[in-house]
Protein backbone atom coordinates (compact mmCIF):
# COMPACT_ATOMS: atom_id res chain seq x y z
CA UNK A 1 0.00 0.00 0.00
CA UNK A 2 1.35 3.31 -0.89
CA UNK A 3 1.66 6.45 1.41
CA UNK A 4 -0.64 8.18 -0.47
CA UNK A 5 -3.20 5.33 -0.35
CA UNK A 6 -2.52 4.97 3.35
CA UNK A 7 -3.07 8.65 3.68
CA UNK A 8 -6.60 9.01 1.90
CA UNK A 9 -7.41 5.78 4.05
CA UNK A 10 -6.49 7.53 7.17
CA UNK A 11 -8.92 10.40 5.90
CA UNK A 12 -11.15 8.50 5.22
CA UNK A 13 -12.31 6.50 8.13
CA UNK A 14 -10.49 8.49 10.96
CA UNK A 15 -13.32 10.76 12.66
CA UNK A 16 -13.07 14.65 13.13
CA UNK A 17 -13.04 16.08 16.78
CA UNK A 18 -16.95 16.79 15.91
CA UNK A 19 -17.54 13.20 15.44
CA UNK A 20 -18.10 13.04 12.02
CA UNK A 21 -16.69 11.77 9.13
CA UNK A 22 -15.03 14.08 6.50
CA UNK A 23 -16.73 14.85 3.53
CA UNK A 24 -15.43 13.08 0.05
CA UNK A 25 -14.69 16.22 -1.14
CA UNK A 26 -12.13 17.65 1.98
CA UNK A 27 -10.70 14.10 1.40
CA UNK A 28 -10.14 14.84 -1.87
CA UNK A 29 -8.70 18.24 -1.45
CA UNK A 30 -6.70 17.11 1.55
CA UNK A 31 -4.78 14.20 -0.95
CA UNK A 32 -4.80 16.73 -4.00
CA UNK A 33 -3.07 19.86 -1.92
CA UNK A 34 -0.27 16.97 -1.13
CA UNK A 35 1.32 17.68 -4.27
CA UNK A 36 0.13 21.67 -4.14
CA UNK A 37 2.38 21.59 -0.85
CA UNK A 38 5.17 19.66 -2.55
CA UNK A 39 5.29 22.13 -5.14
CA UNK A 40 5.73 25.07 -2.84
CA UNK A 41 8.68 23.52 -0.77
CA UNK A 42 10.55 23.37 -3.81
CA UNK A 43 10.07 26.65 -5.04
CA UNK A 44 10.48 28.45 -1.32
CA UNK A 45 12.04 25.86 1.06
CA UNK A 46 14.01 22.92 -0.14
CA UNK A 47 14.82 21.57 -3.66
CA UNK A 48 14.79 17.94 -5.06
CA UNK A 49 12.01 16.55 -2.97
CA UNK A 50 9.56 14.19 -5.41
CA UNK A 51 6.56 14.50 -2.98
CA UNK A 52 5.85 15.40 0.84
CA UNK A 53 5.00 11.74 0.88
CA UNK A 54 8.57 10.76 0.89
CA UNK A 55 9.29 12.60 3.64
CA UNK A 56 8.35 10.62 7.35
CA UNK A 57 9.73 12.00 9.95
CA UNK A 58 7.19 13.52 12.22
CA UNK A 59 9.73 16.37 13.68
CA UNK A 60 11.35 17.05 10.34
CA UNK A 61 7.56 17.55 8.82
CA UNK A 62 6.96 19.95 11.61
CA UNK A 63 9.53 21.37 11.16
CA UNK A 64 8.89 22.70 7.85
CA UNK A 65 5.58 23.12 8.44
CA UNK A 66 6.48 25.77 10.47
CA UNK A 67 8.91 27.46 7.95
CA UNK A 68 7.22 27.04 4.91
CA UNK A 69 4.29 29.17 6.37
CA UNK A 70 6.72 32.03 7.93
CA UNK A 71 7.94 32.80 4.77
CA UNK A 72 5.94 36.48 3.47
CA UNK A 73 5.29 34.97 -0.37
CA UNK A 74 3.34 31.85 1.29
CA UNK A 75 1.82 34.17 3.71
CA UNK A 76 0.24 36.46 1.29
CA UNK A 77 -1.74 33.50 -0.76
CA UNK A 78 -4.89 33.61 -1.30
CA UNK A 79 -6.79 32.87 1.67
CA UNK A 80 -8.90 29.95 1.55
CA UNK A 81 -6.02 28.26 -0.60
CA UNK A 82 -3.37 28.39 2.01
CA UNK A 83 -6.05 27.17 4.67
CA UNK A 84 -6.70 23.96 2.37
CA UNK A 85 -3.12 23.80 2.54
CA UNK A 86 -2.21 24.28 5.60
CA UNK A 87 -5.39 22.03 6.66
CA UNK A 88 -3.97 19.01 4.85
CA UNK A 89 -0.41 19.28 6.02
CA UNK A 90 -1.76 18.94 9.78
CA UNK A 91 -3.83 15.99 8.56
CA UNK A 92 -0.84 14.49 7.01
CA UNK A 93 1.08 14.99 10.26
CA UNK A 94 -1.13 13.93 12.36
CA UNK A 95 -1.36 10.73 9.83
CA UNK A 96 2.52 10.11 10.30
CA UNK A 97 2.41 10.85 14.15
CA UNK A 98 -0.16 7.49 13.84
CA UNK A 99 2.07 5.44 11.74
CA UNK A 100 5.09 6.66 14.20
CA UNK A 101 3.18 6.08 17.16
CA UNK A 102 2.09 2.38 16.49
CA UNK A 103 5.55 1.48 15.11
CA UNK A 104 3.74 0.73 11.33
CA UNK A 105 6.16 0.86 7.97
CA UNK A 106 4.98 1.73 4.46
CA UNK A 107 3.68 -1.34 3.04
CA UNK A 108 4.52 -4.35 5.29
CA UNK A 109 3.73 -3.56 9.64
CA UNK A 110 5.86 -5.46 12.20
CA UNK A 111 3.16 -6.14 14.41
CA UNK A 112 5.36 -7.02 17.10
CA UNK A 113 5.76 -3.53 17.61
CA UNK A 114 2.63 -2.43 17.76
CA UNK A 115 2.07 -2.82 21.48
CA UNK A 116 -0.15 0.01 22.47
CA UNK A 117 -3.98 -0.81 22.45
CA UNK A 118 -7.20 1.48 22.93
CA UNK A 119 -10.06 1.14 25.46
CA UNK A 120 -12.99 1.21 23.64
CA UNK A 121 -17.37 1.18 25.22
CA UNK A 122 -20.06 -0.91 23.81
CA UNK A 123 -23.56 -1.89 24.23
CA UNK A 124 -24.58 -4.03 20.80
CA UNK A 125 -22.96 -5.21 17.49
CA UNK A 126 -22.84 -2.41 15.33
CA UNK A 127 -22.78 -3.25 11.56
CA UNK A 128 -22.61 -0.37 9.78
CA UNK A 129 -19.57 1.81 9.54
CA UNK A 130 -20.55 4.36 11.78
CA UNK A 131 -20.62 2.87 15.70
CA UNK A 132 -19.70 3.89 18.91
CA UNK A 133 -16.56 2.70 18.45
CA UNK A 134 -13.12 4.84 18.60
CA UNK A 135 -12.58 6.04 14.73
CA UNK A 136 -8.94 5.80 15.47
CA UNK A 137 -9.24 2.03 16.20
CA UNK A 138 -10.81 1.82 12.25
CA UNK A 139 -7.92 4.15 11.01
CA UNK A 140 -4.95 1.58 12.54
CA UNK A 141 -6.86 -1.84 11.59
CA UNK A 142 -6.89 -0.38 7.49
CA UNK A 143 -3.09 0.65 8.59
CA UNK A 144 -2.71 -3.23 9.30
CA UNK A 145 -4.59 -5.10 7.06
CA UNK A 146 -5.46 -3.43 4.27
CA UNK A 147 -9.32 -2.90 2.33
CA UNK A 148 -9.07 -6.52 1.08
CA UNK A 149 -12.31 -8.27 2.42
CA UNK A 150 -10.94 -11.49 4.68
CA UNK A 151 -13.48 -13.61 3.49
CA UNK A 152 -14.03 -13.94 -0.07
CA UNK A 153 -10.92 -11.28 -0.87
CA UNK A 154 -12.87 -9.01 -2.60
CA UNK A 155 -11.51 -5.30 -2.93
CA UNK A 156 -13.85 -2.52 -4.40
CA UNK A 157 -11.28 -0.21 -5.67
CA UNK A 158 -10.46 -3.83 -8.04
CA UNK A 159 -14.04 -3.31 -9.17
CA UNK A 160 -14.99 0.72 -8.88
CA UNK A 161 -12.35 2.09 -9.30
CA UNK A 162 -11.18 5.39 -7.57
CA UNK A 163 -14.95 5.62 -6.00
CA UNK A 164 -13.90 2.45 -4.31
CA UNK A 165 -10.67 3.43 -2.94
CA UNK A 166 -10.75 3.05 0.68
CA UNK A 167 -13.95 1.70 1.28
CA UNK A 168 -14.58 -1.83 3.30
CA UNK A 169 -16.13 -2.51 6.49
CA UNK A 170 -14.39 -3.41 9.96
CA UNK A 171 -15.57 -6.45 11.95
CA UNK A 172 -15.31 -6.98 15.63
CA UNK A 173 -13.97 -10.25 16.42
CA UNK A 174 -14.97 -9.45 19.65
CA UNK A 175 -18.63 -10.02 20.77
CA UNK A 176 -20.12 -6.83 22.66
CA UNK A 177 -23.65 -7.55 22.78
CA UNK A 178 -24.83 -7.30 25.92
CA UNK A 179 -20.96 -5.85 27.33
CA UNK A 180 -21.53 -2.86 28.90
CA UNK A 181 -18.24 -3.01 30.03
CA UNK A 182 -15.65 -1.41 28.74
CA UNK A 183 -13.16 -3.42 25.94
CA UNK A 184 -9.74 -3.13 25.12
CA UNK A 185 -9.65 -3.47 21.34
CA UNK A 186 -6.40 -4.25 19.59
CA UNK A 187 -6.50 -3.77 16.14
CA UNK A 188 -4.08 -6.57 15.14
CA UNK A 189 -5.99 -9.62 16.70
CA UNK A 190 -9.54 -7.99 17.15
CA UNK A 191 -10.82 -6.07 13.80
CA UNK A 192 -10.05 -7.07 10.52
CA UNK A 193 -11.97 -5.89 6.75
CA UNK A 194 -15.11 -7.34 5.75
CA UNK A 195 -16.70 -6.87 2.85
CA UNK A 196 -20.22 -5.41 2.84
CA UNK A 197 -22.28 -9.22 2.02
CA UNK A 198 -19.57 -10.99 4.12
CA UNK A 199 -19.81 -8.02 7.01
CA UNK A 200 -23.94 -8.95 7.06
CA UNK A 201 -23.49 -12.78 6.64
CA UNK A 202 -20.98 -13.18 9.38
CA UNK A 203 -24.48 -11.53 11.23
CA UNK A 204 -27.20 -13.03 10.00
CA UNK A 205 -28.02 -15.72 12.73
CA UNK A 206 -29.79 -14.22 15.22
CA UNK A 207 -27.07 -15.16 18.61
CA UNK A 208 -24.36 -16.24 16.93
CA UNK A 209 -21.99 -14.66 15.16
CA UNK A 210 -19.59 -17.14 12.66
CA UNK A 211 -15.67 -16.93 13.07
CA UNK A 212 -13.69 -15.83 10.07
CA UNK A 213 -13.15 -19.44 9.18
CA UNK A 214 -16.76 -20.65 9.15
CA UNK A 215 -17.18 -17.82 7.10
CA UNK A 216 -14.29 -18.92 4.95
CA UNK A 217 -15.65 -22.83 4.84
CA UNK A 218 -19.27 -21.36 3.53
CA UNK A 219 -17.38 -19.67 0.83
CA UNK A 220 -15.57 -22.52 -0.44
CA UNK A 221 -18.76 -24.75 -0.16
CA UNK A 222 -19.84 -23.45 -3.26
CA UNK A 223 -22.40 -25.45 -5.39
CA UNK A 224 -23.25 -27.48 -2.19
CA UNK A 225 -26.96 -26.79 -0.99
CA UNK A 226 -25.82 -27.83 2.74
CA UNK A 227 -24.67 -25.40 5.00
CA UNK A 228 -21.25 -26.94 6.82
CA UNK A 229 -21.33 -28.15 10.05
CA UNK A 230 -20.17 -25.37 12.31
CA UNK A 231 -19.10 -27.02 15.01
CA UNK A 232 -22.19 -28.85 15.66
CA UNK A 233 -23.80 -25.35 16.02
CA UNK A 234 -27.56 -25.21 14.38
CA UNK A 235 -26.92 -21.73 11.56
CA UNK A 236 -30.74 -21.65 11.13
Amino acid sequence: MTDKSQFLHYLTNTERSNGKNYKSSTIKTYVDSITLITADLNNHLISEIDSLYNIHDVKELKHLFDNLYSIPQIQKEEVIQRKRKTNAFRRYIEFRETIQKFGLTQNQPDLQEVEQSRTEGGKKVVISLRSERDGRLRSQALILHGTTCFGCEFNFKKVYGDLGEGFIEIHHLQLLCGNLAQVITDPRTDLIPLCSNCHRMVHRKKGYVLSLAELKAVINLQSSDKLPDVESKELV
